[in-house]
Order: C-alpha cells, then sequence, then structure tokens
C-alpha cells in the first residue's frame, strides 16, 4: 500500500527512532526507502534487521540535501501510495492503520492528516522531552495552499502516479516540500483524514545538536515565497487577494500582479 520514504543526513540516532516507530506500525503492508546522502555512519543494523523485505537503504553521492534524496526514492517506489518521513520525526503506531482504513478500497489523490508537535532537546540523549501541542489541518484548502502552506511534508499522502513526474527541486534552500505539493496539487484534489499520528519534534536552534535545516534562515522567507508564487499562479482572484493580504501583513506589500 505505501512507500515511507526518509531522507537522511548524519543523524543517526534520530533515524533509528524514526524506524522504531515504522517497526511499531500495526498495519504491515509497506516499503521503507532510506537515502543517506553521506555515508558518515553505520546504519541502523538492528532495525533494518525487524524491518527485512520491507526496505531499501540507499548511499548515495552528489549534493547534499533532502530533495534529492527524496527525488531518487520516488525513482524506486513501486506501491500504490508514498509519503514521507523527515528522519527526526516519528509515526504513531497505528497511524498507517488510520491512512488504509480511510483510503479503503477508493484511490484518494492527495491525503492529508493532523499531527502533534513535540519540543525536544538535542543535547540530551535521548533527547529530553520540552512538551507538545496537537495541530489540525482540518481547514486547510487546496487554494489555502496556494498561499501559505500549514501541511507539514510527514503529514501527506500522495497516489504515486500523481507525483509520477513531480519532483523537488534541489536548487531551494528552504520550501522545497511546499513547491512539490503546489506542483502535484495542479488538477488534483485534497481531502483531510481526522488523525494524528504523525509526530514533528521541534527543537531550537541556539546548539549545534539542536539545529534543523533552515532554522537560521528567515531572510530567504519573502524571496522564496515571491519565488513560489511566480512558479505557481494563484487558480482565482480570491487566491491572489490572500497572498497579496499576507505579503502585506508580514510588511511586504505586493502588486496583484506579483501575486
Amino acid at each position: 500500500m505505501f512507500t515511507i520514504i526518509i531522507p537522511t543526513h548524519e543523524r543517526p540516532l534520530l533515524l533509528r527512532r524514526a524506524l522504531q516507530s515504522l517497526i511499531a506500525q500495526t498495519y504491515k503492508d509497506f516499503q521503507v526507502i532510506v537515502v543517506d546522502d553521506t555515508g558518515g555512519y553505520i546504519p541502523p543494523f538492528p532495525e533494518l534487521a525487524a524491518l527485512a523485505g520491507r526496505y531499501t537503504y540507499v548511499i548515495r553521492s552528489g549534493q547534499n540535501g533532502p530533495a534529492e534524496s527524496r527525488n531518487m526514492a520516488l525513482d524506486l517506489a513501486k506501491t500504490p501510495y508514498v509519503m514521507f518521513l523527515d528522519d527526526d520525526d516519528t509515526f504513531e503506531p497505528g497511524h498507517l492503520q488510520a491512512l488504509a482504513d480511510h483510503i479503503g478500497t477508493r484511490t484518494p489523490e492527495i491525503v492529508h492528516c493532523d499531527f502533534r508537535v513535540l519540543r525536544e532537546d538535542r543535547r540530551h540523549n535521548p533527547p529530553q522531552f520540552l512538551g507538545s501541542d496537537d495541530m489540525s489541518t482540518a481547514g486547510i484548502t487546496a487554494d489555502s495552499i496556494f498561499i501559505l502552506n500549514r501541511i507539514p511534508n510527514n503529514c501527506l499522502v500522495y497516489r504515486r502516479d500523481v507525483v509520477q513526474n513531480v519532483r523537488h527541486a534541489g536548487d531551494m534552500r528552504i520550501y522545497e516540500d511546499w513547491d512539490f505539493l503546489l506542483a502535484a496539487l495542479a488538477g488534483r484534489t485534497l481531502e483531510h483524514v481526522a488523525t494524528n499520528g504523525v509526530n514533528i519534534y521541534k527543537s531550537t536552534a541556539d546548539s549545534p545538536e539542536n539545529e534543523r535545516r533552515g532554522n537560521t534562515r528567515d531572510d530567504l522567507l519573502v524571496p522564496t515565497m515571491l519565488y513560489l508564487y511566480k512558479k505557481h499562479p494563484a487558480p482565482n482572484m480570491a487566491t491572489r487577494l490572500g497572498r497579496q493580504e499576507l505579503m502585506a501583513h508580514a510588511g511586504h506589500p505586493i502588486t496583484l500582479e506579483q501575486c
């Protein structure tokens, strides 16, 4: 049913946690593709052994970053649906079962779910838990995503044919997942499933142990959003006005022609 794509970069302990959450899944009809862009660490053999027959572990060369790793894994995926899991995040044990139950015998194109944000301090091993918040994506529509994306990449499930010709932009420093979603949405339907089996771990950026990619790149937010607005034109006037309103609220007024 599902292929779960995990790009990883020099975070072996966090990768083990992500894989352990897949081992614990009550629904077993899935494959895992891990793409390591450095090969600087020994793969997590105990976890991979527990997934025997259901995983592919690739060590690739070339440019570092999740975009190219995800693209390579997309080329390898064979199941009806594909989804992504960052190497520092996890799924709850019943997550895949809830998705499979929602899909049933239908063939929805793009499905999204709710999630939980867990704050942690990674200077400790294992990371120290600091708190959590439940987050819903129920009110998010395709039109709203053309204004601002509020669906984490881990919360999306794509029918494989929908993304057959869609790939992540390796030259984008931030928002490449938003760019991918916008490209996949063209002419497609989006539906919500009320389950919050995705755990997204957040950590402060005040130490190397806690750094997440993009934490310190606020300077790229506005230029990247304007780039995406141009690349993916608004589907209607309401969306164009929404883009204009958002940028004005952020202190960067733009014309309708830029929307």
